[in-house]
């Protein structure tokens, strides 16, 4: 999802998949969007990987802890929004990555 919000970032007609799916290439203002939020998927590859105990004793922090259960929130939100969007790429693609990026971090979070 990182490299496919840098794709956005950089100016590629990918945008029926993202943000409304109105424009295939994005404006400026949803290019710095995308750069945000490659940023946050990165960060949510660090926080899963530190809570599933691939990065040492981060795995206990209290930071970790909650920060996983800030990105399962984050991604349960996208998940709805992406069900409510009319771009048909949003619904039919990113809403079930969503829901697999939101049901992975319940599942690092409860170590399951």
């Amino acid at each position: 999802m990182a490299t496919f919000q840098i794709l956005l970032a950089m100016g590629l007609p990918v945008g029926h998949a993202a943000f409304g799916g109105t424009n295939a290439v994005l404006p400026a203002k949803l290019r710095v969007a995308s750069v945000i939020s490659a940023l946050l998927f990165v960060a949510a590859f660090y926080v899963v990987l530190a809570r599933g105990g691939l990065l040492g004793v981060a795995s206990e922090s209290v930071t970790v802890r909650i920060t996983i259960w800030v990105f399962a929130a984050i991604f349960g939100l996208s998940t709805l929004a992406n069900i409510a969007s009319r771009s048909r790429w949003e619904r039919f693609l990113m809403a079930p990555v969503g829901l697999v990026l939101t049901a992975c971090c319940v599942a690092v979070a409860l170590g399951v």
